[in-house]
């Protein structure tokens, strides 16, 4: 997995997994949700509960497929009240270790052609060492389980303070270079 901050840590040993799948159930203590708060702009986070399977994938990769629950409090972005967002994510992804079964380690050689088919889900993401970081993974769905934009309740845009899409258009067509100042530029440069 690629090497970001996120405000929470669940690491997995992925070498205890065995031959069966795990369940895990998390709930997150208050320092811990005031943690994902902080770190998400939010008022608060009342509830937040994980529920996943871990199993074993291919030979020597894991797979884990589960569900977030969480009530977050965000900030309407017009009357800065406090919004009720419900989260209720669900997550399906699989990890492979950065070397392969035999020890060697991957190199960019084996991952340059992948075959992709719109069915299937994500490609795997690489972890080094024993440990997966399974809380980035719960993190960034959170996160995408969020509201971009919260409104309160019967909170309009005042179409005032909407664009203009002539005025737009306008911009638009103002901003695009002509095709011949690039000609232009280059009769000067002679």
């Amino acid at each position: 997995m690629a090497d970001t901050e996120h405000p929470w840590a669940y690491l997995f040993d992925a070498t205890r997994l065995g031959n069966k799948p795990k369940h895990v159930k998390l709930t997150l203590n208050e320092s811990e949700r005031a943690q994902f708060a902080k770190a998400y702009d939010l008022i608060d986070l009342p509830e937040f509960e994980a529920e996943f399977d871990v199993r074993p994938w291919r030979r020597d990769g894991l797979a884990m497929r589960g569900h977030i629950h969480a009530k977050a409090i965000q900030q309407c972005v017009v009357t800065l009240e406090a919004v009720d967002c419900m989260i209720d994510e669900e997550f399906d992804r699989t990890f492979l270790p950065e070397q392969d079964s035999r020890g060697r380690r991957r190199n960019d050689d084996d991952t340059l052609e992948v075959d992709l088919d719109i069915n299937d889900g994500d490609p795997p993401d690489y972890f080094d060492g024993p440990q997966v970081d399974l809380g980035a993974v719960i993190c960034e769905h959170f996160a995408l389980g969020l509201n971009p934009f919260p409104r309160a309740e019967g909170v309009v845009m005042d179409d005032q303070y909407a664009p203009d899409p002539e005025e737009e258009k306008k911009q638009d067509e103002e901003d695009k270079p002509s095709p011949f100042a690039a000609l232009e530029a280059l009769k000067v440069k002679k």
